[in-house]
């Protein structure tokens, strides 16, 4: 039975009711839209303003508002405080960061630098010391560094001599 029609006849069928639903859901879902664009003169008048709070004098701040309650501002819980966006943040700047990340970088190289002389020429316990005493020195800052821990742990762990935690922390004084 489909033999009989041809392809023309096909499309035309669906084009026709195609629009007959569209032309539906339009009267059915946005009625008031359609007639208003057909109503249209061409003038601005036609465009409606948009309402604003001012206009019907209800310009009361939030703060005005709960001044006037019976028990007051609601105070925050212990632990919590109120800070603005600009000091809020989980880590420190790209400034910062670059900087710690260069700088352990090149200390641990050159304390390597430092442990393979050491094998080298076999040095002792003393001149160890003498050695990272002039690494301090192209490091000053290292003391105080968040990671410094993490140093003299690699440090402990790599070095031929047995160092003391106290040797350990008056390295970087």
């Amino acid at each position: 039975m489909l033999q009989h029609f041809t392809w023309q006849q096909f499309l035309i069928a669906s084009m026709v009711l195609s629009l007959i639903w569209y032309l539906g859901v339009i009267l059915i879902f946005y009625r008031s839209e359609f007639l208003r664009f057909f109503k249209r003169d061409g003038t601005s008048s036609s465009l409606e303003k948009l309402p604003h709070r001012w206009e019907d004098k209800v310009d009361l701040l939030q703060e005005e508002l709960q001044e006037d309650e019976l028990m007051g501002k609601a105070k925050l819980p212990d632990g919590l405080s109120s800070v603005t966006l600009g000091s809020f943040g989980f880590a420190p700047s790209e400034k910062d960061k670059a900087d710690q990340v260069g700088l352990i970088h090149d200390l641990l190289q050159e304390i390597k630098e430092v442990f393979s002389l050491i094998e080298r020429e076999d040095f002792t316990k003393k001149d160890l010391l003498n050695l990272l005493e002039v690494v301090k020195g192209n490091y000053p800052k290292i003391g105080s560094h968040p990671n410094i821990g993490r140093i003299n742990q690699f440090i402990s762990n790599h070095v031929p001599f047995h160092l003391s935690s106290d040797e350990l922390e008056n390295l970087w004084d």
